[in-house]
């Protein structure tokens, strides 16, 4: 049941529909003065969560910065991959494999396998979305085991967990797998996203695991002042406030929950 709300409480509290109620709202009422009340807070909120700065500067103060693979000098057992975003959901045939907006979650990670840095790589998650709302990749994590592979990934070197639906359950399914299997060892890097590493690196110390993160698919960009990202709204703008917006939610739920 918590699984099922909280996806659907994302999609309620998102910025576009925020926007569209207050707008609906101003649309329905009769009372002139809310009317233009509510118009009003409704073109704010467009200019506000579509400015391309603002949501910038929102991930520039979430996201755990990046680290230089040459300050890694130690050799890690393990390289933890969160799955979601990596693999596109297009139809193919099984040796067709297209990559998606966060495929830089396993690219991190396959470079310091070559390099030497990580000894063995462990993808977990299943299917991660309710398929009402929208269609996931199933068998993301195949596809991504199967890429790392034809890349240069031993298949000895390469773990799969397929049952998380959400970052709790990556956390937990991981620790079980790893717990049980002393001999991976417990130098461990977690890669995902750069905006999710907050809650991510929470849920897995909750778990028992000591994790050392490494962000990939930063949002984030370097800071420009131009006309275009200070005063024009941009649907760049709101798609990307809608993910930090998101996570920050998420975050939160988490932590009133204990689960980070």
């Amino acid at each position: 049941m918590f699984y099922f709300l909280s996806k659907v409480l994302f999609y309620v509290l998102m910025p576009l529909s925020i926007t569209l109620l207050v707008l609906v709202w101003a649309m329905l009422t009769k009372n002139i003065k809310r009317k233009n009340k509510l118009l009003k807070i409704g073109v704010i909120m467009v200019v506000l969560f579509g400015n391309d700065f603002i949501v910038n500067e929102g991930f520039l103060l979430w996201e755990i910065p990046p680290t230089s693979p040459e300050s890694i000098t130690e050799i890690y057992d393990v390289g933890i991959i969160l799955t979601g975003g990596m693999i596109s959901n297009k139809e193919g045939t099984p040796q067709e494999i297209f990559v998606d907006k966060t495929a830089d979650r396993f690219i991190q990670p396959l470079r310091l396998y070559k390099q030497g840095k990580i000894k063995k790589i462990l993808i977990t998650g299943g299917n991660t979305d309710l398929t009402v709302i929208r269609n996931d990749v199933s068998d993301e994590n195949l596809k991504t085991a199967q890429l790392l592979e034809e890349l240069g990934v031993k298949k000895s070197d390469l773990i799969l967990e397929t049952k998380a639906r959400n970052t709790r359950e990556n956390a937990i399914y991981t620790a079980e797998i790893l717990q049980k299997n002393p001999q991976l060892g417990k130098k461990y890097l977690l890669f995902t996203s750069a905006f999710h590493q907050r809650r991510s690196i929470g849920c897995f110390e909750k778990a028992g695991l000591s994790v050392t993160p490494f962000s990939t698919a930063f949002k984030s960009k370097a800071r420009t002042f131009t006309f275009n990202s200070l005063i024009i709204p941009s649907e760049a703008g709101y798609y990307e406030g809608y993910h930090l917006i998101h996570e920050v939610i998420g975050y939160c739920v988490y932590k009133v929950l204990g689960y980070c």
